[in-house]
């Protein structure tokens, strides 16, 4: 599976499978493994989860109200990641120091495929 952006079908992410893992919550670690999607609820809400090293074709926004953090992009500020394509925002990176690194596809924005 992986997901395509909902606007232009662009693939955004690597292949990509849904299993149970152990999340790892330390600062400034990775919070799924690579190749890895879930909706992991303290981290993503109802939305999924995944590496960043798994990022095919999404960019990050050049608009400097999405793009705060103190060492990194800490996602507070909403969707920070478009798609390399069309441009479309289609998920949120948290990367800061201070949370473990993640992205969150935007579920109204993008497409799990098999």
């Amino acid at each position: 599976m992986k997901f395509i952006c909902r606007s232009c079908k662009n693939s955004l992410t690597k292949d990509l499978i849904d299993t149970q893992v152990d999340y790892c919550e330390a600062d400034g670690e990775d919070l799924l493994p690579e190749g890895i999607t879930n909706k992991v609820e303290d981290w993503s809400g109802d939305n999924w989860a995944i590496n960043s090293k798994d990022i095919l074709s999404m960019t990050v926004t050049e608009e400097s109200s999405r793009i705060n953090g103190c060492c990194d992009l800490d996602g507070c500020d909403g969707p920070n990641l478009r798609c390399g394509k069309c441009n479309q925002y289609v998920a949120t990176a948290r990367y800061d120091c201070w949370l473990p690194r993640h992205v969150i596809m935007d579920s109204e924005r993008t497409e799990l495929i098999t």
